[in-house]
Formats: structure tokens, C-alpha cells, sequence
């Protein structure tokens, strides 16, 4: 996606967050765990964020990037015509949090099958290095099947996060370093996680 495209999508996820726009209905507005719990003081709005959960029921969002015709083409390609958008999230990463997400399997998540016809869709919207924590995948995992998953053992991690048991820091791993507008699709079985923020 280009600049042009990609403008109003960041600007909607500032307005939300800054509460110059409410959170539309069943949109989840999470505040980073470390935040939360009173560990880390944000010096902004934008700080104390670390996603956007179901965006799909914001308009805006939803008409801009679920129901955009490139995404479209290349989510028809591998799933074929009869198209469902779900679990649609704004994740935001600032410096001075934990923030990193284990190694996991979206497919956990997912109550429908078959596997090969999901596809996840994950478009930057800033630069994503190693250094800011940018996404890590297990290349040829999704071979695999679904795998056992825990809690992590860390400190601080969101409720919702668990990781593949027995998948750590020694599992070989792929950064998926993005520019702007990048956008890579990914079977919902393939491992994927991300690191701190340590700009």
C-alpha cells in the first residue's frame, strides 16, 4: 500500500486513541499490560496503548483496509471467493513496555476449519525493525498442525497471550523487517510472535 492509502487508516487509529473519535461499537481499546497494572507511566495517550481489537466494526477502518480490493485479490487467491473479515486488530508498540507477544498459532483462536482456507493479512503502518519489535515467524511451521500452548512465564503478559509450549528464544526465526505499506499473508497454523520495542 502507498502513503495515500495508508494515511487515513494511521490517522483513524490516532484519532481513537487520542479520543477524538469513540471507539466504535464492540471495539476493544486495550491499554498495555504494564500500564495497566501501574508499572509504566506513559508520557502519551498513544504510550498507554497496545491494540485495537475488532476494528472490522469501525466504518472507516473496515471500508479502507478489509474491504480493499488488493487485499481482497490476493485473500481470493488463496481462500477463494466466499470472503469473511474476523479478528481485525490495530497493534501499537511503544518503547518502555514489555510489549513483546510469544510465539504462537492464530489458529488456537479459530473454532472453524479447514486451516487452509484462513489466511491472516498484516500491514505496517510504520517502520518494523528488530529494534522496535517487529513480527518473527517460524518459516515451514504451519506444516506442523496445530501445537500445545501456555502462559509464558514472563513477568508481564496480557492475559490473552500464550505462547507454543516448548517454542522459545532458541526456536530459529525469521524478522519480517517492514516498510510502510508492507503487508504479508500467513496461514493461521504458521508460528509468529514479536520482541520489545527497544528504540
Amino acid at each position: 500500500f502507498g502513503p495515500e492509502e495508508l494515511a487515513p487508516w494511521h490517522a483513524r487509529f490516532l484519532d481513537i486513541i487520542d479520543e477524538r473519535v469513540p471507539p466504535a461499537d464492540g471495539m476493544l481499546v486495550m491499554r498495555d499490560v504494564m500500564v495497566a497494572k501501574g508499572v509504566v507511566e506513559p508520557r502519551s495517550k498513544l504510550e498507554a496503548i497496545a491494540k485495537i481489537q475488532d476494528f472490522h466494526n469501525d466504518a472507516s477502518l473496515f471500508e479502507g483496509y478489509c474491504k480493499n480490493p488488493k487485499l481482497l485479490a490476493v485473500v481470493e487467491a488463496v481462500c477463494g471467493p466466499d470472503i469473511k473479515s474476523i479478528h481485525n486488530m490495530l497493534i501499537n508498540k511503544p518503547p518502555g513496555v514489555d510489549g513483546r507477544h510469544p510465539l504462537h498459532q492464530d489458529l488456537l483462536y479459530f473454532p472453524f476449519r479447514p486451516a487452509d482456507r484462513i489466511v491472516a493479512t498484516w500491514t505496517a503502518l510504520e517502520p518494523c525493525t528488530r529494534e522496535n519489535g517487529c513480527l518473527v515467524v517460524v518459516p515451514g511451521s504451519h506444516k506442523g498442525g496445530l501445537v500445545e500452548h501456555e502462559v509464558p512465564g514472563w513477568e508481564h503478559v496480557n492475559f490473552l497471550y500464550v505462547g507454543a509450549k516448548g517454542k522459545g528464544v532458541d526456536t530459529e526465526r525469521l524478522h519480517l523487517e517492514m516498510d510502510p505499506g508492507d503487508t504479508v499473508f500467513f496461514h493461521p497454523a504458521l508460528l509468529h510472535g514479536s520482541g520489545r520495542n527497544r528504540t
